[in-house]
């Protein structure tokens, strides 16, 4: 570095130092509260919640299956495995013919789980899962 680079620079050495000293302890604070907001939380109900819908899974396994009038079972399709809408859109087709897992397969939308954009609702309402 030249001597006259050096003596245009020295101005701003200080400003810029404490510059990069805020935005540094910036980022820390941010990255304290989260780990700190994170660390209120309470996990103990994880397993009980996990209990119960494995429940729910095998109850509604056993409900899977309809007799006919005729005595005949008739196989009911679960929704999990009910045939996929198409992709909509140029992005979505070629991402599902390129990539097959990439896209959500219930709704075959990018992000995964997201409500449909036909109806968006409120904040406070129940999450829909159509």
């Amino acid at each position: 570095m030249s001597p006259g680079l050096k003596r245009a620079r020295a101005p701003y050495r200080i400003r810029n130092a404490i510059t990069g000293v805020a935005i540094g302890a910036f980022a820390a604070g941010v990255w304290w509260y989260s780990m700190r907001a994170v660390n209120q939380d309470v996990f103990d109900d994880v397993d009980e919640q996990a209990k119960a819908l494995a429940e729910e899974r095998a109850r509604n396994a056993r409900e899977t299956t309809v007799v006919a009038a005729a005595g005949d079972p008739i196989p009911v399709i679960p929704p999990s495995l009910a045939p996929s809408p198409a992709p909509r859109g140029l992005l979505a087709r070629y991402l599902d013919s390129r990539f097959p897992g990439l896209l959500d397969p219930r709704t075959k939308t990018f992000v995964w789980g997201a409500p449909p954009v036909d109806r968006v609702g409120r904040i406070g309402d129940p999450p829909s899962h159509a």
